[in-house]
């Protein structure tokens, strides 16, 4: 599966903070750890807000392998919504790490 461009993740990041006046640069910068955080927005909050805006074939896109295990953490699914879509991400979870 092509990863997507840093210019295409920036676009997403944004497309999933559409209520949020943010630089899609600073979340790019939270996202690859190069900033801990921008006010409120922490790379947590960036996952949960993925897993809740697109599908799981354009995660993969986004997040690289060896992020996943924190994407799909309790700390992140705890913000997913609705149960339904929370208990998908932990049933992969269970696929992929257990």
């Amino acid at each position: 599966m092509t990863k997507l461009s840093n210019k295409e993740i920036k676009l997403k990041l944004k497309m999933a903070f559409w209520d949020y006046t943010i630089n899609p640069e600073d979340l790019f910068d939270v996202f690859t750890g190069k900033k801990k955080h921008v006010g409120s927005i922490d790379c947590m909050l960036i996952y949960s807000r993925l897993l809740n805006s697109f599908d799981w074939y354009t995660l993969l896109k986004i997040v690289p392998p060896q992020k996943w295990k924190v994407m799909l953490s309790d700390k992140v699914l705890d913000f997913i919504y609705p149960k339904s879509l929370k208990n998908k991400y932990a049933h992969a979870r269970k696929l992929l790490f257990e």
